[in-house]
């Protein structure tokens, strides 16, 4: 059997399947097979992934759902056919540096009490072309050396995800790690699966040491289907924040990370920037009632911060 699996999920990727597998065929590092698991899609995804899998048949494997699942659901679903010692998860558009696998093993079998590896990434348009100064710069905490999220968390919610890092797809890590704390799941609602892989990376770094390489050796596809694409467009930005951070700080509460003083002015802190976002959304929208119901409930949450959050705005008009 190989040591790692890697999983690529499908939904209509047909612009860019093939160039991700390739990225995945030139790689160094030799010793995985590869998982992919297709949702359903209508265009002609399954069909390239077939097409490799004839031609590379005991290193890929090719899955069709009976129906489409969805996001969350086929990343599980693939998650429990790859049962090697390490596990990776590229996403269908997206493209790795040649040396990708092989530097993330390698710091794997140096670090044990490390349980996930990722590396530096650029973000790369529909022609995979990069897009210029789009390239992360590591904090200090993160530059070749293990660190952990509890103590990004004690930062408190305003800086917790403040650095860029924990963001792209999920990278190699210990396929133990999902028997020990789970897989993904939804936070409060399904709306905001897309930062689900964040999350799981804070619940990974509360339990284990994260690696980042500091080499940018994953890119990033940023095209007018993109998740951070759509997500801009239909105002789901601020949900996500919302429901992020009040689920890693749930999480953390509940394995006794941060204490109750801590917990309750993050999730005070959280609601209330989430409230002014929907009190300015509802009333560009001209539903003036449901602007003015969250104004009400800001308000009664914290009354001083509101009255000086508004008197700041109307000072900078």
């Amino acid at each position: 059997m190989p040591r790692l699996s890697i999983l690529i999920p499908v939904y209509n990727a047909e612009p860019f399947l093939a160039g991700t597998i390739d990225s995945v065929l030139a790689q160094t590092y030799t010793d995985w097979e590869l998982i992919i698991v297709e949702d359903k899609s209508s265009d002609k995804s399954f069909q390239i992934a077939k097409q490799y899998e004839a031609l590379y048949p005991e290193k890929i494997k090719v899955y069709q759902n009976d129906s489409n699942l969805g996001m969350l659901q086929n990343w599980n679903k693939g998650i429990d056919l790859c049962k090697n010692e390490l596990f990776v998860k590229l996403d269908a558009d997206d493209i790795w540096l040649p040396s990708f696998l092989e530097k993330s093993v390698q710091i794997i079998d140096k670090y044990p009490e490390v349980g996930l590896v990722f590396t530096k990434y650029v973000n790369i348009d529909e022609d995979d072309n990069i897009i210029p100064d789009s390239e992360i710069l590591l904090p200090d905490f993160a530059i070749e050396k293990p660190f952990s999220t509890i103590p990004l968390v004690h930062l408190g919610q305003k800086k917790m995800l403040s650095y860029p890092i924990l963001r792209q797809g999920l990278s190699v890590m210990r396929r133990i790690i999902f028997d020990e704390i789970g897989k993904y799941r939804f936070l409060i609602t399904e709306k905001t699966q897309a930062a689900t892989d964040t999350e799981f990376y804070y619940r990974i770094g509360m339990h284990y040491n994260l690696f980042c390489i500091d080499e940018t050796l994953y890119k990033y596809r940023v095209h007018r289907n993109s998740i951070s694409k759509t997500d801009k467009e239909n105002q789901l930005s601020s949900l996500k924040e919302f429901e992020l951070k009040t689920t890693i700080i749930n999480y953390y509460y509940e394995h006794k990370k941060i204490d109750l003083s801590q917990y309750k002015k993050d999730i005070s802190e959280i609601i209330f920037k989430h409230n002014t976002f929907l009190i300015q959304y509802w009333f560009k929208k001209k539903k003036l009632l449901k602007s003015l119901c969250f104004f009400v409930k800001t308000l009664l949450l914290a009354p001083v911060n509101t009255i000086v959050f508004y008197k700041n705005r109307l000072l900078k008009r």
